[in-house]
């Protein structure tokens, strides 16, 4: 399928670069030549040696049969356009490669000219209508202007496809990691989680760190989440963890409120409610172009939404707090020997029984990080129910009678009445919730003869056996109206001997692991 020189003449030749000159590395448009004529893949290139589009010069692969091109296309997706022929291997193979460039590879963004040395084979009217194309010449009028022309505008339409393909694929992303980023609760894991969203995003490797001033400083800021040549430097103060360089730049950024680029890094600004603004660095190791720039941009909004919710979330759940240690000061006034710091000598040790339950197969299942929470501050309500204890039977120093004890043990089902209520204001789990749980159930035994309701073993709450066993330990150490503090080796006695009967021998394992760590133990 030879054809004549005449027809195929292209732009003329322009002086070469002056010798010693450096080029400028930059991608080239990959175009592919699909031809059984070795004849026109050299003409081809040579005609078009020369050409460029937006000062980037044109490199050319070379298929010569539709399943070559298939597979050269398979491997590389970059691709922006192909010059196909019609007539290769069988009289429409190019038309027949067509559909499967489109629906096998999925690929919509290359441009396709169809090139033939006999129109009237297929004419160009049901080619056009027929195949996603976006040209169809006959060789004969493909001339050097022509096949430049056809080129530019093929090239032109594939940089639009691909930066909207390249957008709508962005706005994805940042979708996700806003779903992603917006179920984090604790600013650490949202500093941590930003900074591998934004990465995944621009496609950038997870290289930087996410900083806040230091209180009301303009000279330091504190780092929130770092990896890549940062791993390990969170909470560390920026201006002694980095670069004298990379700390300005970032400075600048939270105190001049604008995002910042260059050819190794973005540090982008994000602006919160509390005035107490934020930055992230990415090392990029090369400048972002004008889309990337842009999907940054947006998702720093979305961060900063992010940084809005956690600080509302911190308040509302510091006014939950203030609640809850409102309600254990109030049980604790009618208790004559507690104190006032017996309901957080029991939060911290629960917490720490409960820590140490982690480390066992049966415990890591059902404690996380919101367990732990839940029982350091649920626990300080397990006597909430005392309120309604008459005075004279809590201070009352000999043994209690029938009707004495039967107001005593009414405390649990009290407590967690009066807890159960409160929280059905707040949906989901809550420290009222959790705290009406351990009220209930703190009381009762893990041989089932406790009370109020005689369950036992597992049929316990998890919380509600630990702190059985914090409390007994708490109450034996530290005197009592009626008695003086039980010794620490009989009181741990004590306990060992409850294990299996009063208390869950789990728990009781993972509270001498507690009093080890203490050095209560040898």
């Amino acid at each position: 399928m030879g054809m004549n020189d005449d027809d195929f003449l292209f732009r003329e030749e322009t002086p070469e670069h002056p010798a010693g000159a450096s080029a400028i590395p930059i991608q080239p448009w990959l175009i592919l030549i699909v031809d059984d004529d070795p004849e026109v893949h050299t003409m081809t290139r040579l005609v078009m040696k020369k050409f460029t589009y937006r000062d980037r010069p044109v490199q050319f692969l070379s298929a010569y049969s539709a399943e070559e091109a298939l597979q050269i296309l398979r491997s590389d997706p970059g691709i922006a356009m192909i010059l196909l022929d019609v007539v290769m291997e069988t009289d429409d193979a190019g038309l027949r490669l067509v559909p499967r460039i489109r629906d096998e590879l999925k690929n919509e963004q290359v441009r396709i000219i169809l090139r033939t040395g006999q129109p009237g084979q297929a004419p160009e009217d049901d080619v056009i209508r027929s195949y996603d194309i976006n040209d169809y010449k006959a060789k004969t009028e493909l001339t050097a202007q022509k096949l430049g022309t056809a080129t530019v505008a093929a090239l032109r339409s594939y940089e639009h496809i691909t930066e909207l393909i390249r957008s709508r694929r962005g706005m994805e992303r940042i979708i996700e990691a806003s779903g992603n980023l917006f179920t984090l609760r604790a600013l650490d894991y949202f500093a941590e989680a930003l900074l591998r969203e934004l990465a995944r995003v621009l496609d950038l490797p997870l290289d930087g760190l996410v900083c806040v001033p230091r209180g009301n400083a303009r000279t330091d800021a504190q780092i929130l989440a770092a990896s890549g040549r940062h791993e390990g430097m969170a909470g560390l103060p920026l201006a002694h963890s980095v670069d004298a360089g990379l700390a300005a730049r970032i400075m600048a950024v939270l105190n001049n409120g604008a995002h910042y680029y260059d050819e190794q890094n973005l540090i982008i600004w994000f602006p919160t409610a509390d005035g107490r603004h934020a930055a992230a660095c990415l090392h990029t190791g090369r400048r972002l172009d004008r889309l990337e720039r842009r999907l940054a941009e947006v998702m720093a909004g979305k961060i900063a939404v992010g940084f809005d919710n956690i600080q509302l979330y911190e308040q509302i759940k510091r006014a939950h707090k203030a609640t809850v240690i409102a309600l254990a000061g109030m049980a604790e006034y009618k208790d004559p020997d507690g104190g006032g710091d017996h309901v957080l000598r029991l939060s911290r040790l629960v917490t720490e029984i409960a820590f140490a339950m982690r480390s066992q197969p049966e415990g890591a299942a059902l404690i996380d990080d919101e367990f732990l929470d839940l029982i350091a501050m649920g626990s300080m309500l397990y006597d909430i129910g005392m309120v309604g204890v008459p005075d004279r039977v809590i201070m009352k120093q000999s043994v209690l009678d029938e009707e004495e004890r039967r107001q005593m043990e009414m405390h649990c089902e009290r407590g967690a009445t009066i807890l159960e209520k409160a929280s059905r204001m707040v949906e989901g789990s809550n420290y009222l919730s959790f705290g009406a749980s351990i009220a209930r159930f703190h009381q009762e035994r893990w041989d089932g003869s406790g009370y109020p309701r005689g369950v036992k073993g597992a049929d316990i709450p998890l919380a509600a056996r630990i702190v059985a066993v914090a409390d007994v330990y708490d109450a034996l150490t530290h005197r009592r109206t009626w008695r003086p503090a039980v010794p620490l080796a009989e009181a741990l006695r004590m306990i060992t001997d409850g294990a299996g009967t009063q208390f869950d021998p789990a728990v009781v394992e993972a509270f001498f692991q507690v009093m080890k760590l203490r050095g209560r133990m040898r």
